[in-house]
């Protein structure tokens, strides 16, 4: 598949487009694995980020999930509405912040408040560094979530340039700091949506939302920062897939 012209669109969306309509026409049934990434590179004359790209958008869709060591696996023959997360491990939990856009609207030293201190498993009134924004998908289309980060001190004069570089701030974190983030948890919890990320997300108030907590923890178990996640009720899907394990009595 050779570019046609600007109308044609990028690579990876053409591509996108052509397997969706192979999984609507059910030359990929529902439970089939996409052929492999190699065999797709060759097929569409296209580099693997490419193709990374759009298996990447089959999954916003809700059309295909990715596992590692799985391939890429048909879970619905119609497009999905909403924003999907599939997460197996810690790198599929950074994937999902790398393959996203935050729009930071505030950025500044805080006193945290007992809700804060909650989130951040640290004593009210010490000092953190919040960064508040919307999160978009890649192409900034659609907003995804609003998002609260919250950063222990010690790494405050890292991030200054936040609100320009927009990214994932615990791959800065880590990146300028030389710490490793070695384990991350997350909570997830049915909410009303409060006003003010309301307001952003543009919904009425009160709306169904859900709201996902995540703490990321450094080498001796400290809370390096954590972030609050509102999203819509009605767009969010939460996918996990347990395997048998040892049974225990």
């Amino acid at each position: 598949m050779r570019e046609r012209g600007a109308e044609a669109g990028p690579l990876n969306e053409r591509i996108a487009r052509a397997l969706q309509e192979e999984i609507r026409t059910g030359l990929h049934p529902v439970g089939a694995t996409l052929p492999t990434e190699t065999a797709l590179c060759a097929r569409f004359e296209a580099s693997r980020f490419t193709i990374r790209e759009a298996l990447r958008k089959l999954v916003d869709k809700g059309l295909v999930e990715r596992r590692q060591g799985a391939g890429s696996t048909v879970i619905a023959t119609t497009a999905q509405p909403g924003f999907a997360q599939v997460f197996d491990d810690l790198a599929d939990m950074f994937e999902y912040a790398r393959d996203t856009h935050l729009d930071v609207s505030a950025l500044g030293m805080i006193q945290i408040d007992t809700e804060v201190a909650g989130f951040v498993q640290a004593p009210v009134g010490s000092s953190w560094l919040r960064a508040e924004g919307v999160r978009w998908t890649a192409a900034r289309d659609a907003m995804i979530c609003f998002v609260s980060v919250y950063v222990h001190a010690r790494f405050a004069p890292l991030l200054t340039d936040l609100r320009e570089v927009g990214g994932a701030v615990y791959g800065l974190v880590e990146a300028r700091s030389g710490e490793v983030i070695a384990e991350a948890s997350q909570e997830i919890s049915a909410q009303p949506m409060p006003p003010g990320v309301a307001r952003f997300l543009k919904r009425p108030r009160g709306t169904p939302a859900m709201r996902f907590v995540r703490r990321y923890y450094d080498v001796s178990g400290g809370i390096m920062l954590a972030s609050v996640n509102w999203h819509p009720g009605e767009q969010c899907r939460y996918t996990t897939r347990i395997r048998r394990g040892e049974w225990r009595a």
